[in-house]
């Protein structure tokens, strides 16, 4: 546990001494990057230890002026410490490798990303509710100053102020919640919310102020509405580190107040699964409908968030059945999607900044035939799609193949509603993956494929050596997380068990996970004959029909023997079948008319999606609340002699109430 503490030390001691260098661009990129990447080594130690050997470490405790607090690390807090650790350096290396191309002044940049690093890594070892608001509150500061670290541009303006609000919103609930487990206790530390005696109303109260605190920064439906825009204009290794790190924070602290809450109620399964598939499928409806390249992984991010929930939700719904084995296999399944999501959702932008500093811009309009001029981006970008899509044989299939299973095995169960659950998990998992394949074909098609669309007289590079470390990195550990899942079952049952043992009373034994180890060795083996099936096609195409005269194997060809870009889908033209079906959920503006006619002379058509729910519901809400509040602008006068009658007038009420009380 020193070890521990001592990483998040240099780490905070690192971006200091960058924020004090910050003139010297050189000198504060090494303070900097060099103690994330250094720290987040050293924590990695204790963290697999507990991992795989299921010690957890010695709970420290600390003089506060409210009490004493403790600390601790555990097996669920060491599995969500691997998204930080494997993110946070590799992003370090990212922005210092690009930092010297850089005309942006770093200013805090560097102090800031680590404070968001060490902050995420003292969150989750907070056994105290004080400690634990504390660093979330850290956390949330750290990401708005990164997202709005381009205060230059306005839309990243905008998104910061979207996500201070939406985040402060949540912090909000959970301060209640913190205060409702802490009056049933007597106490803010974690250990006795577990003891407290609440009523099925207060955990259920407890339960849905969780669900909106920490779907905040999940990204459930329909309280997204901060992260496209804040994931788009943070810059690329800043918004993976927001997606594939901070997002997992939301799950943790879920995942750690179902811990300490009584035995869960099946409404809270229910409303995990509809809320999980409804975020799923918005998210790929308005990916299907994005023209910027960002956005479109940023609504990714939200689509499996989804399938998380519904995985968590069917653990719950297990749990209340009293179903250990299907409990167990949803949570497992949760656990390594959100493993899946952190390294595929990081490689993805990573890729999306390499394409940026290429082509110096975000809109798919203005992009295609990049695979030519960067080979290396195009393979490890197709890579990463494939996987977040969850087609075989990669990582993500075979954590959505686990919560298929849970989902087959419910539909076994001799219950209603256990036969609506598995239809929900099935059939939503059917028709999320089916958007994700179309949403990433048409992404990657439009900026690898094709005639190129943008300026010619740009020069287009393929990334350096050293940004090309985080890709080759993320794409090894994609390569053995799909190899040694069968093996990773063991590490992620500890993790399962220890979640459901306060709720449901279930032990790692009672979740039976070697019935789970054989058919996800099966579908590995398959998977694997597969790639290599592929691999040998490829090879045997390239070394029959790439040489030679092809001149007499051309046909007319539909007039595609030299295709340009106007021959070319569009980002809009691409998916209008699928946008125009789910017109009514995304609502796209269309500007210009359509082609029309067998020679038009002219023509222009563009069509852009931006949230529905954003424009139709919070908008007009924030409008209303703007025009309430109107009246009380007069107070805010600038008047300090005003200011301090007020601060006298209030004392005064305090006084005379506490008086009438007594």
């Amino acid at each position: 546990m020193q070890q521990y503490l001592i990483a998040i030390a240099l780490i905070m001691s690192g971006g200091i001494l960058a924020l004090i260098t910050r003139k010297n661009r050189s000198v504060s990129t090494i303070a900097g990057a060099g103690s994330a990447i250094f720290g987040s080594l050293i924590a990695i130690f204790p963290v697999i230890k507990v991992l795989f050997y299921g010690n957890s470490f010695a709970v420290f405790t600390l003089n506060m002026p409210l009490g004493e607090a403790t600390i601790g690390l555990d097996v669920v807090s060491a599995f969500f410490a691997v998204p930080v650790l494997v993110l946070v350096p590799l992003a370090a290396i990212f922005s210092g490798a690009v930092s010297r191309h850089e005309k942006h002044s770093a200013d805090g940049y560097w102090f800031f990303f680590n404070t968001l690093a060490a902050a995420m890594l003292l969150l989750l070892v907070a056994a105290n509710a004080i400690i634990f608001l504390l660093a979330w509150e850290i956390m949330s500061v750290a990401a708005f100053f990164l997202i709005t670290h381009r205060d230059e541009i306005a839309t990243a303006r905008s998104a910061g102020w979207k996500f201070f609000v939406a985040s402060h919103i949540g912090t909000a609930a959970l301060m209640i919640l913190f205060a409702l487990l802490g009056a049933s206790s007597g106490s803010l530390e974690f250990a006795q919310f577990a003891t407290a005696h609440l009523t099925e109303e207060l955990s259920s109260i407890a339960f849905f102020l969780a669900l909106f605190g920490f779907g905040v920064k999940v990204g459930l439906l329909p309280l997204h509405v901060w992260m496209p825009d804040s994931y788009t204009f943070a810059d690329a290794p800043v918004s993976a580190v927001l997606s594939g790190a901070m997002s997992k924070m939301g799950f943790y602290g879920l995942l750690r107040i179902l811990m300490l809450l009584p035995a869960p109620a099946a409404s809270w399964g229910w409303v995990l699964v509809v809320g999980g598939l409804l975020t799923g499928i918005y998210a790929m409806i308005a990916a299907l409908a994005q023209s910027d390249l960002k956005k479109v992984i940023a609504y990714s991010s939200m689509e499996n968030a989804g399938i998380i929930c519904m995985a968590i939700g069917c653990s719950v719904m297990a749990m209340c059945w009293k179903q250990p084995v299907i409990a167990g296999a949803a949570m497992v399944g949760a656990l390594l999607h959100i493993l899946n999501h952190a390294i595929c959702k990081g490689l993805l932008f990573f890729g999306s900044g390499a394409v940026y500093w290429g082509t110096g811009t975000r809109k798919l309009e203005m992009m295609g035939g990049l695979a030519r001029r960067m080979p290396f981006t195009a393979v490890c970008f197709a890579l990463a799609s494939a996987a977040i899509a969850g087609l075989p044989p990669f990582n993500g299939f075979i954590s959505e193949f686990i919560i298929f299973v849970a989902g087959l095995q419910t539909a076994t169960l001799k219950n209603p509603q256990a036969l609506l659950l598995a239809t929900i998990i099935l059939g939503g998992l059917a028709l999320i993956g089916g958007l994700a394949v179309a949403t990433f074909a048409r992404t990657f098609g439009l900026v690898f494929l094709g005639a190129p669309r943008h300026d010619k007289k740009r020069e287009i590079y393929e990334v350096t050596p050293l940004v090309r470390v985080p890709f080759i990195i993320l794409i090894v550990l994609m390569g053995l997380i799909t190899v040694a899942s069968p093996w990773l079952l063991k590490p992620l049952l500890a993790v399962a068990g220890a979640l459901m043992t306060s709720q449901a009373g279930f032990s790692a034994a009672d979740l039976q996970g070697n019935l789970l180890q054989q058919p996800v060795i099966m579908v590995v083996q398959l998977s694997l004959a597969l790639l290599i099936l592929v691999i040998l096609g490829w090879q045997i195409r390239r070394r029959l029909f790439s040489r030679g005269d092809r001149s007499d194997r051309l046909t007319w060809d539909c007039g595609y023997a030299e295709p340009d870009a106007r021959m070319q889908y569009t980002s809009s033209s691409f998916s209008q079948t699928i946008v125009d079906i789910f017109s009514v959920i995304v609502r796209p503006y269309r500007h210009g008319e359509k082609v029309s006619g067998l020679f038009p002379r002219h023509a222009s058509y563009r069509s852009d999606a931006p949230d529905s729910l954003l424009r139709y519901l919070f908008l007009p809400l924030f409008g209303l609340i703007d025009r309430a509040l109107l009246p009380l602008r007069a107070l805010q006068h600038g008047r300090l002699h005003l200011y301090i009658g007020y601060v006298a007038i209030t004392l005064l009420i305090l006084l005379l109430w506490k008086v009438v009380v007594i």
